[in-house]
């Protein structure tokens, strides 16, 4: 249904930008400081959407 939808795009928006994932591509800090932000906007809105469906 729609929350199976959402949580195939969650794990791979969290494998695109996961700061594990990117540092083994050897990104400089730069680049990993902003992935690790990016996912923990995405882990907060999947939580929040998560929360709602309950």
């Amino acid at each position: 249904t729609e929350m199976r939808v959402i949580k195939k795009a969650y794990k791979k928006l969290m494998s695109q930008h996961h700061p594990d994932k990117l540092m083994a591509k050897g990104l400089p800090p730069e680049m990993m400081e902003s992935a690790k932000q990016k996912t923990q906007e995405i882990q907060a809105a999947y939580d929040l959407i998560e929360k709602q469906n309950r």
